[in-house]
Formats: C-alpha cells, structure tokens, sequence
C-alpha cells in the first residue's frame, strides 16, 4: 500500500518540478542514471532529489583566504603542485623532466578545455628538449 500511495504522490508532485529536480532511474537491466528530466517510459523513478540553493551573502570588499588545499593527488599521478626550474636542469635527463613538468603544469592550468593546437604545442616543446619522448 505504501508503495503505491508513494508512487501516487510522485506523480503529482513531478509535472511541478523544476530544474532544481534530480531524478535516479532504474533501468530494466539495473542500471541506474541521474537526469534533470523525468524517466523515460521504460526507466523506473527511483528517487527525486531536490536542489535548494543557500542563500547569497554580499560581503564587503575584503576577499576571503583559501583554507582549502587542492588534493595532491591526481589522476595523472602528478602531484600537481610541483615547481621545477628549467634553466637550473644541467643534464639531458633533467632537462627532459623539466620540460615534462612544464608540459604538466600548462595543463593543469589549461583544464579540460584545451584544442588540440596548444596540446601539439606542448608536445613539440618536449620533443625538442627530450630529442622524442
């Protein structure tokens, strides 16, 4: 019964969600997604999950200090926060740990929105300096 009276109050209350709405469906095969739209007629709703957002507070010109470090761990293996000084490298090796570094850091700094042009200029720069990879 329970179930059903659930299943009911959902119906109604879903043509009145906005897009502050999360909706988890179950797929016949198990397989569950999260969407902004409700399920599609051969998903099951598992759960909807309301967004609501804090309130904003104006604070005055004074910026707040980062207490957060970023995780030294990265999917890449790098720490991420490395600091390698090109001109002090004396040996080919070093050098070409340099250069892999600095390709790093740029894209760490570039994020996941970068073209293709600047990735091949990246790797030109550590081709030259690594004589290949």
């Amino acid at each position: 019964m329970r179930p059903l009276l659930l299943i009911g109050l959902l119906c109604v209350l879903l043509p009145h969600a906005h897009a502050e709405s999360l909706y988890r469906c179950l797929g016949r095969d198990g397989a569950v997604s999260y969407q902004s739209q409700p399920c599609a007629a051969r998903q099951r709703l598992d759960r909807v999950v309301e967004y609501r957002a804090e309130p904003v507070v104006a604070r005055s010109g004074v910026v707040p200090e980062v207490t957060r470090r970023q995780p030294r761990r990265y999917a890449n293996g790098s720490g991420g926060n490395r600091i390698l000084r090109v001109g002090s490298a004396s040996t080919a090796s070093q050098r070409c740990r340099a250069g892999k570094a600095k390709r790093e850091a740029s894209l760490q700094r570039l994020g996941l929105k970068r073209s293709y042009h600047q990735l091949s200029a990246l790797d030109t720069q550590v081709r030259a300096v690594c004589g290949g990879y």
